[in-house]
């Protein structure tokens, strides 16, 4: 499909329709006071084999509980430490995680800050566009990062892959399935934000909402 090919989606018509839609994005609401404390995420889109994919990290279940949780897939990145800005974090977190150099992504912006599931940090996404991405361009650190994989565009776009979930605090939220991997809370929400501001609507529907799954750690 010409939707998802490298020329349309690593364009830069693309990245300035992502980057205006995704800037005027209403935030989800924090669930009680917002937190003071901040972290953002690199959200990493890349060419795999020439296809255009996203870069996904499930955390080590050894991982400092001071971010977002570990054994949980997340978007590398972390918390902001003193006058760093988002982009700042969200590079800074992406080497130490993967040995990603920042010469390596092409920023494209940030989007609004959303409180993570925990109502602990404001996280601010950050979207970053890399070259054809191998498995020898990652040097994963094994304290922080048990696995990366990558997810074609593609196949976060077709309908039999997307689902929803409800959590206790009533937000409901989407959940993507890629294989043995469930791609669910703040990192499906960035996910989907991401999709919805870079793809036109006949590209990628919410036809999450059509199916229910259960998350058992939510």
């Amino acid at each position: 499909m010409c939707a998802f090919t490298v020329q349309n989606i690593f364009s830069l018509a693309c990245r300035d329709r992502c980057m205006a839609k995704l800037r005027t994005l209403i935030p989800l609401p924090s669930h009680g006071k917002p937190p003071n404390s901040t972290a953002a995420v690199l959200v990493p889109l890349c060419r795999v084999e020439g296809v255009p994919s996203l870069l996904y990290t499930v955390r080590s279940a050894t991982f400092r509980p001071d971010v977002i949780y570990s054994g949980q897939i997340t978007f590398p990145g972390g918390k902001c430490e003193k006058d760093e800005t988002a982009v700042q974090t969200a590079l800074r977190e992406t080497k130490e995680e993967l040995g990603l150099p920042s010469e390596k992504i092409n920023v494209w912006g940030q989007g609004p800050a959303i409180p993570s599931q925990t109502n602990e940090f404001m996280i601010t996404p950050v979207i970053g566009a890399l070259q054809e991405l191998k498995p020898t361009d990652l040097m994963i650190n094994i304290n922080e990062v048990a696995e990366a994989f990558t997810v074609p565009i593609a196949h976060l776009c077709d309908p039999k892959n997307q689902f929803y979930t409800q959590f206790s605090n009533g937000y409901i939220l989407p959940v993507f399935i890629a294989e043995d991997y469930k791609i669910w809370g703040i990192t499906a929400y960035i996910t989907h934000a991401f999709l919805t501001c870079a793809l036109s609507k006949n590209v990628y529907h919410n036809e999450w909402l059509k199916k229910k799954i259960d998350i058992k750690s939510e």
